[in-house]
């Protein structure tokens, strides 16, 4: 099932805290890419328990290549000794991913042809650089500035199937 044209969800009515933080993180994190020179195919919010999948991994477009992502990991509670009112609210801590995954080098269809060091180190320098950008985009991003952020873990992904990325993960409250 899609969800029809007309009923887009604007962020802050999808929730009025969190919605603003997920798609100013989102245009940061695109913006910073492209303006380091290693813009995506795709760069958009995602949802799931995963790190979405390498659709775009082999795509170029416009200089580019490869998908970058935001999404919600997962949401803690934040317990406060504060009294009930008439309705509950929570505060919630936010584990937030961003994320890039780009082409690298592959055994070539012969099945005899391993990547090259020289291939192998370009693909690490890239993906290096693609990590200081993540970081990048979450330090410097406007719609973090009155959010509560601890940095989390840099994590690597792949090489699988022609495609490597790194996720960086942050915790926000909101």
């Amino acid at each position: 099932m899609t969800t029809p044209v007309d009923d887009v969800i604007l962020p802050p009515d999808a929730d009025p805290r969190l919605g603003p933080v997920l798609s100013g993180l989102t245009a940061c994190l695109c913006a910073t890419l492209a303006a380091g020179g290693r813009p995506a195919c795709a760069c958009c919010l995602a949802w799931g328990s995963q790190p979405p999948a390498q659709d775009f991994c082999s795509c170029d477009c416009d200089g580019g290549h490869g998908q970058a992502w935001v999404r919600v990991v997962r949401q803690d509670p934040v317990v406060t000794n504060q009294r009930r009112r008439r309705c509950q609210t929570w505060r919630m801590q936010t584990v937030i991913e961003v994320g890039v995954a780009r082409c690298v080098a592959v055994t070539a269809p012969d099945g005899q042809s391993a990547p090259t060091c020289e291939q192998r180190e370009t693909d690490a320098w890239g993906l290096v650089l693609d990590t200081r950008l993540l970081r990048e985009a979450v330090a410097c991003c406007d719609a973090l500035t009155d959010v509560q952020v601890w940095p989390g873990p840099v994590t690597p992904m792949g090489p699988q199937g022609g495609c490597a990325g790194v996720t960086v993960q942050i915790t926000v409250e909101v």
